[in-house]
């Protein structure tokens, strides 16, 4: 009886243990589509993601970029933050530790839904769309994966 009674209070522990941490959140190129999916939830927040090509003509450039879309469920005024990693061709590409330019921060009001766009002169640009590759280039770097890892999300008062 007592070994079960140690089995009871011990297994959610093991099983806690071995499930990923829940400020962290990683996508293989693999898993993002051209449709909204949703990917992750944290602290009454919606973790989506999608693929679109961004291409802008005028400049030469023709990429296809990963767009993160949140979604705030609560009626709280919330501050995101988290570190990105990027691997392109398998390796880890941002530099550890991680510094200031791979460090994102994004503010949501309650019950705000923001959704990562093309134009590179929008609030969130670099917080919420994520390069993945060139479309007219066959030798350069993709995307294989990436990370959003310490994700933070807190109450903002003002």
């Amino acid at each position: 009886m007592r070994s079960l009674m140690l089995l009871f209070f011990l297994l959610p522990l093991v099983l806690y243990g071995q499930s990923p941490a829940n400020g962290e959140l990683t996508v293989s190129y693999e898993q993002i589509t051209t449709d909204w999916t949703q990917i992750h939830s944290q602290d009454g927040v919606l973790f989506f993601i999608q693929k679109t090509d961004c291409n802008r003509p005028e400049d030469g450039i023709f990429q296809e970029m990963a767009m993160i879309k949140l979604v705030n469920t609560t009626e709280f005024d919330l501050l995101l933050s988290w570190d990105l990693l990027l691997w392109f061709d398998g390796q880890l590409k941002t530099r550890l530790p991680i510094t200031a330019e791979n460090q994102r921060q994004v503010f949501l009001k309650g019950g705000e839904m923001l959704e990562g766009l093309c134009d590179k002169h929008s609030d969130y640009y670099t917080s919420l769309a994520v390069f993945c590759r060139f479309l007219n280039y066959e030798d350069k770097p993709e995307l294989t994966q990436f990370q959003l890892s310490n994700i933070n999300i807190s109450r903002y008062e003002n």
